[in-house]
């Protein structure tokens, strides 16, 4: 049997399906990709606060920015990034590709599998890890963030000039973007609209650029090959010289 971390069985952490974090690793296949993509099903609710705040649920485990530390929603520490991999809700490990986050992902711990990844695909679950905080802190918990926590929360992108830019004068909404600070400006006060697209938006071309980033050039290029559109995410990241983590 693969060396797992045991947690302190007093320390439960829902997956999706009412089971720990332990054993959905114990009965899941490490090899096993996600199923069948849920829909993106999401609505934006305007709360008395006015803030918008998305169906579905946070991520359960998250990496806490600029530590290597696998931390549970209520701050407590379970294990180290070394051997955390990111899974689905129904606890299969996700394979290296430039799915972004979807509601059930979070952090398991499987060590012996991680020693076994290329270089790549470590660097994917550490994306992963890394937006799964950002994508919490835009959907969920946005009513509390404070500047400096979001400062925090994306450096990863602001040390890599992701998302740098605000644009919003583009003939259809399609065509607008938001920074890194529009897009908290926006979240902080959306003025009673719904900005479902433009959260998820910036989310999934932050954690394709940020992947971009810290893989190979032949695993960007697998992500063209792959692009359900064709497009080539890696050249609209515009990177210049890559920075790995």
């Amino acid at each position: 049997m693969k060396a797992l971390l045991i947690i302190n069985s007093l320390i439960l952490i829902s997956c999706g399906n009412n089971t720990t974090i332990e054993e959905d690793l114990l009965s899941s296949s490490p090899s096993s990709e996600r199923r069948g993509r849920p829909q993106d099903n999401y609505e934006c609710k305007i709360r008395s606060s006015g803030h918008c705040i998305f169906t579905g649920d946070p991520h359960k485990t998250i990496l806490k920015p600029g530590t290597d530390k696998v931390l549970d929603r209520e701050g407590q520490y379970l294990f180290l990034m070394e051997g955390a991999v990111a899974l689905n809700s129904s606890g299969n490990i996700l394979n290296a590709r430039g799915t972004p986050a979807f509601d059930g992902d979070y952090l398991g711990y499987d060590l012996e599998y991680k020693e076994g990844l290329s270089s790549d695909a470590k660097a994917f679950h550490r994306v992963m890890a890394t937006m799964f905080s950002i994508r919490n802190a835009l959907m969920y918990d946005i009513a509390d963030i404070t500047q400096t926590e979001w400062d925090v929360l994306i450096n990863e992108l602001n040390i890599r000039e992701i998302k740098n830019s605000t644009y919003t004068d583009g003939p259809t909404p399609r065509d607008n973007y938001y920074g890194r600070q529009g897009i908290f400006n926006l979240a902080k006060n959306p003025q009673g609209r719904d900005i479902h697209h433009e959260v998820m938006k910036f989310l999934e071309e932050s954690g394709i650029f940020l992947l971009c980033h810290v893989t190979s050039d032949d695993f960007g290029q697998m992500l063209k090959d792959t692009h359900p559109e064709g497009h080539d995410p890696c050249q609209a990241a515009e990177i210049t010289s890559k920075v790995p983590f």
